[in-house]
């Protein structure tokens, strides 16, 4: 059975944006853009609300070969190699490839995607995750990196 996996780089108090919603504070550098990019390879498919697809969409069209560094580059084509599914009730098209909207969240459709799914399925933004993520969680691995970040591993307990 697939994983359903929440992973965002946020705050230590929660925020994954400022007051004027811009994120750009948590910009990570080459040895966090790596760690993440192995933890991205098992994902076949991610789960976006709104507001975090429309800043995510930028990978689908975000350079072209030799323009970027090549850890952002593999940031990329793992992105665009999985599937997406978009929670919105407003938003009427999607502008990236393997992408589909669905109108609500349905706890027991994810339920049966994990059951069917090949790769692991990852939560993205925060309030899709409210909706999706048990809170009672046992931390199972850390990583702290030089620029002051860190990794945080849970599973529910």
């Amino acid at each position: 059975m697939a994983k359903l996996v929440y992973s965002m780089i946020e705050s230590l108090d929660g925020y994954v944006a400022d007051a004027q919603g811009k994120f750009d504070w948590a910009q990570p550098d080459e040895s966090v853009h790596t760690f993440v990019n192995d933890l991205q390879r098992p994902l076949g498919t991610h789960l976006y609300g709104r507001r975090m697809y429309e800043v995510m969409v930028a990978w689908e069209t975000l350079g072209g070969p030799g323009d970027l560094p090549p850890f952002i580059e593999d940031f990329a084509r793992t992105w665009r190699a999985a599937g997406k599914i978009v929670y919105s009730s407003t938003l009427d098209a999607v502008s990236s490839a393997r992408t589909r909207i669905e109108r609500r969240f349905d706890p027991a459709a994810i339920r049966r995607m994990k059951e069917e799914a090949v790769g692991d399925i990852s939560v993205g933004g925060p309030s899709l995750a409210a909706a999706a993520v048990r809170l009672d969680l046992e931390l199972v691995d850390e990583r702290r990196f030089d620029n002051g970040m860190v990794y945080l591993n849970y599973r529910p307990a």
